[in-house]
């Protein structure tokens, strides 16, 4: 470390020492809160065109400088409204009854206030159509917005096939989710991570549909007000209504692939003056396939010793039902009160089979095995959150706690039926015949305190704690039934429990000063860790505290031309699943199990951006990251016939990356949103005896979105996607392209949509690969149920015009939705 840096570590340390041990979160605060401004009231009444008060009338006070909405009323039975915590300014008041708001002001307020409003009498004015068009790519202070809304062809779909889309994410083919090339990408929900990685993961996002989606966020660099974890951020925001009155839509859907898809739900939200009360529901079934073929050559000093060709076949049918109830209780202005409850049912049964040829060192057929599998499995989880808010000022400074509870079961019953033929069909040996039962249960705890000082002057100062207990317990049974009864596999057998507590504080500084803006934070977390295997008597402990600076630095050079320079220090914790040592069948030659000896990864990213018009976006970046954890498939040990499908720890990743975002209005009625990735990915390390140094080559991605309107009423949608020739560690995976066209129609009034697309037009969208490792090469094709036609209705009711109700300024919004802020 350099002599300069010592002292700032050295500070940052202390700090987060004195922090959690000596002060809670709120007493960290009482020094900055000291410097708030004065606070007055401002009262008034709304009178209508014959000098009556009006009841029900929305007053707006914003801000005569920028427009900014500081506080939202209602008028009571006498018309009156009070806006209590204002600080001295100028601003001006909107009011809106039943005719267009009436704009009071501007006026300045150095201390209490008392102001009336008169609104005019109405009048018949024609329809006023109003377009703004949001795209559905765009770039936001260091995150790329993915408007779910806005999309026609994510109509139907579930995250899961929105993210296979998106610009700069990658999904292999074994579900692990990567971003600009960097491993380790996390998704959140409503700000809050998700515990699950891999094929439950991949599941859980099956079960999200789009119709419950606002926006997908894609961070690369997250701020330190995010948890420490992850080299970049996935955020999916679902929608949640904010206008005043009663507000709802009910939609359904059905899309037909090879099988058919088909859904609906509702959503139901009420808002007044004291509460807001919101509820929606959400099923899906989705009948789908994977279609896994694989080509396995074993080889002893290059001389090739056998193979086996396999063609898997998994058909299954993805039941999914989505609960979402919650309430805000607006105490007073200052004070705000909200209790969310989540809950999620998956229903997957796959069944399917396979079938295994023999080859032998002369490359000829020698015999064959099938296996059939036939499984019925759920998953469920249930969280609560409970949320307070307090406003200290009008400028945005606040307290919030949340206290958080999440539930996660699991349960699979799995049989497994081996039969071996000879070249004559007929049985060799007897059938291999296993079942197994697996469940488990992950219970999540967490507080977390987030404050933030925002002063005049622009400067904002956030600081906060969370602290997190994660209680994992799985355990998992395998019965041997060939001989007609159940006897105990202790090979395959176990019982694993994990748990884990964090905590974290963090210190976020950020400002704007001329051309220049600038946010710093800091965050420690210490993390310890113990997983017992129960079955073999073991256990493993890790204790350990780590610092994760991050910034942003911005400067506007002219009007329309800025740089921003962004850096981020991260850290990938294995995923519980990936921790746990359970075996996973596939057929006797293929399991997948977890590795309780993962270390955790950790990502140094660093960025420059070149913005135009806020609109075109050049981002270089590098990123590196130690003890790289990625999926490998490899043959075991001490057998080389079996592969096995786990998680390892490499050396490194070094990734540069370039990347060109272009949203271009080509007409009034041609928009385009194009995004260009080129990068390069460079793996070392050594898995199954194979060492690799700086293996990757430079590769590209490009996604397209060009929207079409034609009048009021139509418009249309063509998004294309090219990946290129990729090595990815010891895969290296051929160039894969989609193309996807859809329409939609505004019916009544708007508030009805009918959507018809059409995903993957050409049926293109394959995963292919080679992998390679010493004396084991193996070739596969991944085929989905992709193209897909889907019809879908959606009708809003409610009071389509009336115009938001209160913002959350600052924290206190971000906190809401449960998303950090600054770089993301």
């Amino acid at each position: 470390m350099c002599r300069a840096c010592k002292p700032v570590a050295y500070f940052c340390q202390a700090a987060y020492f004195y922090l959690m041990h000596k002060l809670s979160a709120v007493a960290f605060f009482i020094c900055l809160i000291s410097f708030a401004h004065a606070q007055h009231s401002l009262s008034g009444i709304v009178r209508n065109s014959v000098q009556k008060p009006q009841e029900g009338a929305i007053v707006q006070l914003l801000t005569s400088s920028d427009s900014t909405l500081v506080k939202n009323e209602i008028t009571g039975p006498e018309g009156n409204f009070q806006f209590s915590g204002v600080s001295s300014g100028s601003y001006f008041l909107l009011v809106t009854s039943d005719g267009p708001p009436v704009r009071n002001g501007p006026f300045e307020v150095s201390g209490d206030k008392t102001i009336e409003v008169s609104l005019p009498a109405q009048q018949t004015v024609q329809e006023v159509q109003v377009t703004t068009r949001k795209p559905y790519i765009e770039r936001s202070k260091g995150k790329v917005v993915l408007n779910v809304e806005q999309s026609i062809n994510a109509e139907g779909s579930s995250a899961y096939d929105i993210l296979e889309k998106a610009p700069g994410v990658r999904i292999d083919n074994n579900d692990n989710v990567s971003l600009n090339g960097k491993p380790g990408t996390v998704i959140y929900v409503d700000g809050k991570p998700s515990p699950m990685t891999g094929a439950e993961l991949a599941n859980f996002l099956r079960g999200i549909g789009s119709a419950n989606i606002e926006k997908i966020e894609l961070i690369s660099n997250p701020s330190s007000r995010f948890d420490a974890a992850g080299s970049s951020v996935i955020n999916i925001r679902m929608k949640k209504d904010k206008r005043v009155g009663t507000n709802g839509n009910v939609t359904g859907f059905y899309g037909q692939g090879i099988y058919p898809k088909t859904g609906g739900g509702f959503s139901v939200n009420h808002r007044d003056k004291k509460l807001n009360v919101f509820t929606s529901y959400n099923y899906a079934r989705r009948e789908a396939f994977t279609n896994l073929q694989l080509d396995r050559q074993f080889s002893v000093n290059d001389t090739f010793r056998g193979a086996y060709v396999q063609d898997n076949m998994l058909k299954f049918a993805f039941t999914n039902h989505v609960v979402r109830a919650g309430v805000d209780y607006y105490a007073n202005p200052r004070n705000t009160l909200g209790l969310v409850f989540t809950g999620v049912d998956n229903r997957f049964n796959p069944n399917g089979g396979n079938v295994s040829q023999v080859i032998d060192e002369n490359r000829q057929l020698t015999s064959y095995f099938g296996t059939t599998n036939r499984s019925d499995e759920r998953w469920n989880n249930f969280g609560i959150n409970l949320n307070f808010n307090h406003v200290f000022d009008s400028l945005g400074s606040d307290l919030t706690t949340d206290l958080d509870f999440a539930r996660y079961n699991n349960t699979s019953v799995q049989d497994f039926t081996t039969r071996y033929y000879d070249l004559f069909n007929a049985e060799y040996a007897r059938p291999y015949l296993l079942h197994g039962d697996l469940g488990g249960q992950l219970d999540i705890y967490a507080i977390k305190n987030d404050l933030s000082k925002v002063f005049s002057n622009g400067l904002r100062i956030e600081g906060g704690q969370k602290s997190s207990y994660v209680v994992a317990d799985n355990k998992v049974s395998f019965y041997d039934r060939s001989g007609g009864a159940d006897v105990y596999d202790s090979t395959k057998s176990n019982h694993f429990v994990y748990n884990e507590n964090i905590n974290a504080g963090y210190l976020n500084v950020s400002r704007d000063i001329g051309k220049w803006s600038l946010q710093v934070g800091i965050r420690m977390e210490h993390t310890a860790v113990t997983g017992r295997q129960m079955v073999y008597d073991s256990t493993i402990r890790r204790n350990y505290s780590q610092l994760f600076p991050s910034g942003v630095i911005s400067y506007k050079i002219r009007e329309e031309h800025s740089l921003e320079m962004n850096f981020s220090r991260r850290i990938r914790r294995p995923g519980y699943q990936q921790l746990n040592p359970f075996k996973f069948y596939l057929d006797p030659t293929t399991y997948k199990e977890g590795n309780p000896y993962l270390l955790p990864e950790i990502t140094a990213s660093y960025e420059l951006s070149h913005i135009y018009k806020q609109k075109i976006t050049n981002t270089l970046s590098y990123a590196r990251t130690g003890d790289n954890i990625v999926e490998t498939i490899a043959p075991l040990a001490d057998n080389s016939r079996i592969t096995v499908q786990t998680m390892r720890n490499l050396a490194r990743v070094d990734v540069y990356s370039y990347n060109l975002s272009v949203p271009v209005e080509i007409k009034k009625w041609w928009y385009t949103s194009t995004s260009f990735n080129l990068y390069y990915a460079a793996y070392t390390g050594n898995v199954a005896s194979t060492p690799i140094r700086n293996r990757g080559n430079v590769t590209c991605s490009v996604n397209s979105s060009n929207t079409f309107s034609f009048g009021k009423s139509w418009s249309a949608e063509v998004t294309g996607f090219y990946n290129a020739r990729e090595i990815y560690a010891y895969d290296i995976i051929r160039p894969r392209w989609f193309l996807n066209i859809g329409v939609q129609r505004k019916l009544w009034d708007n508030r009805g949509l009918l959507r018809l697309n059409v995903n993957d037009v050409f049926y293109t969208n394959n995963i292919r690969a080679r992998v390679d490792y010493t004396g084991y090469t193996e070739h596969f094709l991944v085929k989905r149920d992709t193209r897909v036609v889907t019809l879908s209705f959606t009708w809003k009711f409610g009071k389509n015009t009336v115009p938001g109700a209160r913002r959350r300024q600052g924290g206190a919004e971000d906190i809401k939705q449960r998303v950090g802020n600054g770089n993301g």
